[in-house]
């Protein structure tokens, strides 16, 4: 028994070294896809690489020159924790700020991070405001807050049920619900009845358990007069 296992593990070893083994190649021929692949495995030791965070950077690099956007936001990353290579904010936010251009909403996120940590509002908000307008619903329900809360320096709440109508356009119970609040207490819009059972309704229907509450308690009172 003992040796079965033995020759089990062997296989593995093996399966797994011919993998790292071809990835290098298709790393080294110029792939970068492979590239990246070969990169992240260094730096996380898996599937048969040995971890070197020097390597990793290099390939993450190489990668990088080819403008593969997972890349990019891994240089951000290895530059922003001293990651086989020495630490520097800014070229940090400025490889994130490539992978974002390149399509990689992850930097972004990280980036509005960033910003926040360091006490930059402003530089925040940019980045925020940047995901909100690729459809983040999360970040057009955050926008839609400090809006309407009035919680950054530009505030407009205006801003603020223009953000709630792309969140909701999406689907978003939450901010159906939101607007559905918005048009009851007359907030960013005129008080409007109707308008507010309609999103309270499409609230409902996106199965936020708040609006069905609202909703149901609602239809009751009606029925009760």
């Amino acid at each position: 028994m003992k040796h079965l296992w033995l020759i089990a593990g062997t296989l593995l070893l093996l399966t797994g070294c011919h993998g790292i083994y071809k990835l290098r190649r298709q790393a080294v021929a110029g792939e970068p896809a492979a590239q990246y692949e070969y990169g992240r495995r260094l730096l996380t030791g898996q599937k048969g690489a040995i971890r070197s965070y020097k390597h990793a950077f290099r390939w993450f690099s190489k990668a990088a020159e080819n403008r593969e956007p997972r890349a990019m936001a891994a240089m951000g990353l290895c530059y922003e924790r001293g990651i086989g290579v020495k630490r520097s904010l800014t070229k940090a936010r400025r490889w994130y700020a490539a992978a974002v251009d390149a399509g990689n909403d992850d930097a972004c996120q990280t980036l509005v991070q960033m910003e926040a940590r360091a006490g930059n509002l402003p530089g925040a908000l940019k980045w925020l405001e940047r995901m909100a307008d690729d459809d983040s619903v999360p970040a057009q329900l955050m926008l839609a807050r400090m809006h309407l809360n009035g919680t950054t320096s530009n505030a407009s709440e205006a801003e603020g049920i223009r953000y709630l109508r792309y969140a909701a356009m999406q689907g978003d119970g939450e901010a159906c619900l939101m607007l559905s609040t918005c048009y009851a207490t007359g907030k960013g819009v005129p008080k409007n009845e109707e308008l507010m059972l309609g999103w309270l309704v499409n609230a409902a229907e996106a199965g936020n358990q708040t609006a069905l509450d609202l909703l149901s308690q609602t239809r009751k009172n009606r029925s009760g007069n």
